[in-house]
C-alpha cells in the first residue's frame, strides 16, 4: 500500500510530500522490515508522476520478486536551482558553475547536510516509529545528483545508511570535496556501496561524457582504498535516464538484499 505525508523539513524551512509503500500486511504480519529511501521520489513507482514519463519501477521490482521492504520517496523541490541546492553538500565551485549553468556569479549548492538531517532525525524517526521496522538496516538510491546526497550520505552516514546505490553521480561538481569526505571518513560500517556509470552519460555530448567517466574514476579508486564493499558497474552504451536506471535496479537490489 502507499501512504502519503506531509513534512515539514526543519532545517531547510519547507513542507515536501512524502509517499510511504509498505507491504498490503504490514500491520499484521508481525514481520519487521528492511527500509530504503529513494532521492528524486517522483520517479520511484508511477510513470504518470515521473520526469519524461518513465519510473524506477520500485513497485514493479518488489511484486515481482515478492520482496518484503518498506520504501521511501522523497520528491526533489523542482524550484529554480532547489535541487541541486538540497542534494549539494557543498557550495559549487566557480568553474562548474560556469561550466554547467553558464554563470559563475549565482550561489548553488550547500544545503545537503541540512536535507540529510532532515531524513535522520525527522523523516527516519517517523518511519521507525509508525512502521515495524528493521531500524538499522537502511538503505538509500538515487542517480545524478540525487547520486549526490546518496553517496554523502553513505560516506559520511556510513553507520546509518549502510547500502547505498548511487547511479550516473555528477561527482564532477565534488570530486576534491568527496576525496576529502572519503579520506576523513570511517567506512567500516558499509554493508554495500553500489555506484555505476553509462558511457554516455552526456548524451551525445562526448565532453560531459569524458567528464562524467573521469571523476566517477578518481572517486571508486578512492573508495576502494578503503573498503571492499564498493561495487562498481560500467554500462558501455547506457545514456543518462531514468530508463536505464530502470534496468539497473535488480543489480542493486539484489546485491543489498539477496
Amino acid at each position: 500500500m502507499f501512504i502519503e505525508k506531509k513534512f515539514y523539513m526543519n532545517a531547510l524551512r519547507r513542507m515536501r510530500k512524502i509517499t510511504i509503500y509498505a507491504p498490503d500486511d504490514y500491520q499484521t504480519s508481525n514481520k519487521r522490515y528492511p527500509v530504503m529511501y529513494i532521492n528524486d521520489g517522483q520517479n520511484a513507482f508511477f510513470d504518470e508522476e515521473s520526469y519524461m514519463g518513465i519510473s524506477w519501477g520500485f513497485y514493479d521490482y518488489v511484486k515481482e520478486t515478492n520482496l518484503d521492504i518498506i520504501m521511501v520517496a522523497i520528491p526533489c523541490n523542482n524550484r529554480l536551482n532547489k535541487r541541486e541546492d538540497e542534494y549539494g553538500p557543498w557550495s559549487i565551485g566557480k568553474e562548474i558553475l560556469q561550466l554547467e549553468y553558464g554563470d559563475d556569479s549565482i550561489d548553488v549548492g550547500g544545503e545537503g547536510e541540512k536535507y540529510i538531517r532532515f531524513i535522520i532525525e525527522q523523516l527516519k524517526p517517523y518511519i521507525d516509529e509508525h512502521f515495524p521496522t528493521i531500524k538499522d538496516d537502511n538503505a538509500m538510491v538515487g542517480s545524478s545528483m540525487g547520486g549526490i546526497i546518496t553517496s554523502y550520505a553513505g560516506i559520511k552516514y556510513a553507520d546509518i545508511f549502510k547500502k547505498t546505490a548511487s547511479l550516473s553521480t555528477a561527482y564532477w561538481f565534488y570530486v576534491d570535496e568527496f576525496c576529502e569526505l572519503i579520506e576523513q571518513s570511517n567506512l567500516n560500517n558499509i554493508e554495500c556501496f553500489y555506484l555505476d556509470l553509462g558511457g554516455n552519460e552526456g548524451n551525445g555530448d562526448e565532453d560531459i561524457s569524458r567528464i562524467y567517466y573521469e571523476s566517477n574514476e578518481i572517486i571508486y579508486q578512492k573508495l576502494i582504498e578503503k573498503s571492499d564493499r564498493i561495487e562498481g558497474r560500467f554500462f558501455e552504451e547506457a545514456c543518462h535516464n531514468e530508463e536505464q536506471w530502470r534496468m539497473r535496479v535488480p543489480i542493486f537490489m539484489e546485491l543489498f538484499y539477496r
